[in-house]
């Protein structure tokens, strides 16, 4: 019991740590402030709170009509929140997730250090418990847990991985695959996507280990059971990675491999990539040490430094670290890093096991001792200095995701200090100038600095109050109402997630799954994106109605008509709009045939050809505007627009003096083309002033690219002034007016279909007056989809690019859109298949039946061998030729 309890040492020390750090800060539990900040704000709490309206009944994790106006639910859960932490949420209130992800993090530290501490007993007999739990330490706080701990669901596959690599050992020493089956299948299954690297690994590091450490004569024996272990875990995991890697690649996220790897540097930016390593600066002391003085070449130490130099190549080389990372990356440059960090570690642990069996005495010199004392004080001082002088550019990191040259240096003054005193104490031990209990009380200390030192720099810096999120969840259960409807915002006011989050069906979501076919179609419609980010803010009250964007999140000024407000707070209020439909109506077929295919057109200009195909009339619902007066503007038009300076002038103006009589809402825009670029070359090309007030300037960008609202105005001259910062060329652009008393006209005379959620099906009714109509139901299609009218399967046609409709017949229908994952039923066929080969196999091996199977060793060799070699070429080779051609 007492060996047992030991292994708590490392996460108790973890947790006394970072828990100190959260007191000294204010942190929650100590106070109020949370760590959360970039993806975790964005992504990761406000899908837990999802997740908890999927637990309470309240959504359903296939179709989740809360994120991207109706969208597959299972690919995001397995990406970011698959975690057995996240069903702590089902007892926290929505309120308190802020707070409550201080503690996720929290315990997810302590069981990394936990399997850290289980790997480094089980590996190395000889530790002792305070050095064992230095290790796990160290690795808890490495800087893949400092850099990354806001995607939450990475320290998932952090804790797991000592515990693959346990399995692989049994695998390859004792030839039982049972924990490697249980570990990698846990790691597919709590992240797919960063699964892909521990794939690459597996291959690497079994190849390495194959055809340089084993036994000639147990090669073959040893990669069938490899490949007959990795193939269950692959039925196993069918579930998960088959419907999840088909909704990625229908995601705007994928591009062109070799575009990709032409562009950028041959080396990566060391200031965030370096520096995730640096952060455990005891793996180049073990490096020296290694080098120096291990002559003993144990099969684990050798194996582990081959493996080290391996995983660091793509840390200094990028366009192999862009093959770590699936081609591509945004940002988180080393999300394999773990693995370097803990093979860095494995290296230590040999130094120190190498170390110990030749200690003999038990007593410590004091001169040095004396000296290690000081180079433990030496990494004190340099914490001390940096934190208290250089403390707002060595934490650049948190505020900006990147680190710079000024930061690098920084932390590269402080690791190499760590390092030179760990390396101090590991010479000393050696040549037995320090005793066993000495030497791991002074690297317990050096563990204690540095960690202190990284939550500093990369926990306490984040730390906020997260007080502007509060009104944004008081909005929820606000709205009391039936229908199916949405919710949209008039600008983006807060992270586009967490109006899903709030239990409300809205168009807004933002992943790397959203859907391409779904954001080029918000595009065209007129609605705000970049990146993988769509936003509701944008479209036009036409788009607002056939949507279903029934209600607006605004904040006071900028309510510009008295709509019937239902509820507001200090901040944010919830307006009802003027002209709304449900989510679904009835339309003509000859609509149908009609929008099936948006024309490719201005976005002023599609807004009248949708309104006509959609209410099937010839009125003109919007009225283009020409510039009156044009001041150092060469203004030119055909398919394309053109903006050009005249005279060598750097700014000009566009005027437009609009005598509105009848009521009119006007929108002003410029849309060039379909990507998901962070920043496109037309944004910040104009500031808008309506009747001498700025409406927005250094329009478009980021939060706001959609078309832009200028105002209803009736009965007044309405002077609109375009100053125009820079020249322009788009393929769309030009100001309009839409005609709110003809657009209230034809939605009064539209049939609406009385729909609702139940589970993962759209349910209800819908009238017809006659055998050629069909439902229109805003939600991107998906082959997932399947469609019942009247108990009877029906097909399901695209409109407007990328949404549904579905054919009605006179009279009453009742409908029935149900939704299953693209991938699901087949993986969960082939996950059933596994479980039962899974059960066969452990049966099979346990009646000692391997000789049956023998013949396939040698086809199974080289199949192997041509994986590795496929690879080592795919991964480290190939995206360098690339790079140079």
């Amino acid at each position: 019991m007492k060996r047992k309890c030991s292994y708590l040492t490392a996460p108790a020390a973890v947790a006394l740590l970072l828990l100190s750090v959260f007191c000294v800060c204010q942190m929650y539990p100590f106070g109020t402030k949370t760590l959360s900040w970039c993806d975790m704000d964005q992504q990761v709490i406000p899908f837990l709170l999802d997740f908890k309206d999927i637990l309470s009944g309240k959504a359903n994790l296939f179709l989740n009509m809360q994120n991207s106006g109706g969208m597959n639910f299972w690919g995001v859960f397995l990406f970011f929140i698959s975690s057995p932490f996240t069903f702590l949420v089902a007892f926290i209130d929505k309120a308190g997730i802020y707070q409550f992800v201080n503690i996720l993090v929290l315990l997810k530290m302590m069981t990394c250090a936990l399997t850290a501490e289980i790997f480094f007993r089980y590996r190395f007999k000889n530790l002792s418990l305070m050095q064992s739990t230095a290790l796990s330490v160290m690795y808890a706080f490495c800087g893949y847990t400092m850099f990354y701990y806001q995607n939450h669901v990475w320290l998932d596959m952090m804790y797991l991985f000592p515990v693959l690599l346990i399995g692989l050992d049994r695998l390859i020493h004792k030839e039982k695959t049972g924990l490697y089956i249980f570990s990698f299948t846990a790691m597919l299954t709590v992240n797919f996507y960063l699964s892909y690297m521990v794939t690459i690994f597996l291959v690497i590091s079994f190849g390495l280990y194959i055809f340089f450490f084993a036994p000639r004569e147990r090669r073959g024996r040893i990669v069938l059971l490899f490949e007959i272990s990795t193939l269950l875990v692959a039925l196993l995991t069918a579930v998960v990675w088959i419907p999840a890697l088909m909704q990625y690649v229908q995601s705007a996220r994928t591009g062109n491999l070799f575009t990709s790897l032409r562009v950028g540097t041959l080396f990566t930016r060391f200031d965030t990539t370096l520096a995730v390593i640096l952060c455990t600066s005891a793996v180049f002391s073990a490096v020296v040490m290694y080098l120096l003085f291990v002559k003993k070449q144990t099969e684990t130490a050798a194996f582990s430094f081959y493996l080290f130099l391996l995983m660091m190549i793509p840390v200094f080389i990028e366009p192999v670290n862009k093959m770590w990372h699936t081609g591509n990356y945004q940002a988180f440059p080393v999300r394999y890093g773990y693995i370097t960090v803990f093979f860095g570690l494995i290296l230590l642990a040999v130094v120190i096991a190498g170390i110990n069996e030749d200690t003999r005495f038990t007593h410590s010199r004091i001169i040095p001792l004396f000296g290690a004392m000081l180079a433990v004080g030496a990494v004190f001082v340099a914490e001390c200095l940096i934190l208290y002088k250089d403390y707002h550019t060595v934490t650049v990191y948190t505020r900006t995701l990147w680190g710079n040259s000024e930061s690098l240096r920084l932390l590269l003054a402080f690791s190499f200090t760590a390092a030179l005193a760990y390396l101090v104490l590991l010479l000393l031990y050696r040549y037995r100038q320090l005793s066993k209990r000495a030497f791991s009380v002074l690297l317990c200390m050096i563990v204690l600095l540095e960690a202190v030192f990284n939550s500093s720099v990369y926990i306490a810096s984040a730390a906020n109050s997260a007080r502007s999120e509060l009104p944004v969840i008081d909005l929820s259960g606000k709205i009391q109402d039936d229908a199916l409807y949405r919710v949209k915002t008039e600008k983006k006011y807060f992270d586009v997630n967490l109006v899903g989050s709030m239990g409300y069906n809205t168009l807004s979501h933002y992943t790397s799954l959203t859907n391409e076919s779904f954001m080029y179609t918000m595009k065209k419609l007129g609605y705000s994106s970049y990146w993988m980010e769509v936003n509701s803010n944008g479209g036009t009250k036409l788009t607002d109605a056939i949507l279903g964007n029934k209600y607006s999140i605004v904040q006071p000024a900028d309510l510009q008509e008295p709509n019937k407000v239902i509820y507001k707070n200090d901040k944010y209020e919830i307006a009802e709009n003027e002209m709304t439909l449900p989510v679904g109506f009835v339309m003509d077929v000859r609509s149908v045939e009609a929008l099936k295919n948006l024309p490719n057109t201005s976005r002023l200009n599609l807004q009248q050809a949708i309104f006509e195909s959609v209410f099937h009339t010839k009125e003109k619902l919007f009225v283009n505007y020409e510039p009156t007066v044009k001041t150092n503007i060469q203004y030119q038009h055909d398919k394309n627009y053109s903006l050009a300076f005249r005279d060598n002038s750097e700014t000009g103006m566009l005027i437009y003096r609009i005598p509105v009589k009848e009521k009119q809402t006007l929108y002003f825009d410029c849309f060039d083309r379909f990507s998901n670029n962070l920043i496109e070359h037309i944004n910040s090309s104009f500031n808008v002033f309506v009747n001498g007030k700025l409406i927005q300037e250094n329009y478009p960008n980021q939060p706001n690219n959609g078309l832009l609202n200028l105002g209803t105005f009736q009965n007044e001259t309405v002077e609109v002034e375009v100053e125009v910062l820079k020249e322009v060329a788009a393929k769309s652009f030009g100001l309009a007016g839409l005609k709110d008393d003809v657009l209230k006209q034809a939605i009064g005379k539209t049939t609406a279909a009385q729909l609702k959620q139940s589970g993962n099906q759209i349910v209800g009714t819908a009238a017809a007056n006659d055998d050629s109509s069909w439902l229109f139901l805003p939600i991107t299609a998906d082959n997932g989809f399947t469609a019942k009218v009247n108990h009877k399967s029906t097909e399901i046609h695209r409109v407007l690019d990328s949404m549904m409709a579905v054919k009605l017949q006179k009279g009453e229908n009742r409908i029935s859109i149900s939704y299953v994952p693209t991938g699901f039923k087949t993986g969960l066929l082939l996950s059933a298949a596994g479980i039962f080969l899974c059960i066969f196999w452990y049966r099979f091996l346990k009646k000692r039946n391997y000789d049956k199977i023998k013949f396939l060793e040698l086809p199974g060799l080289l199949v192997f061998t041509l994986l590795l070699f496929a690879v080592i070429f795919a991964i480290y080779l190939f995206p360098i030729g690339v790079y140079f051609s």
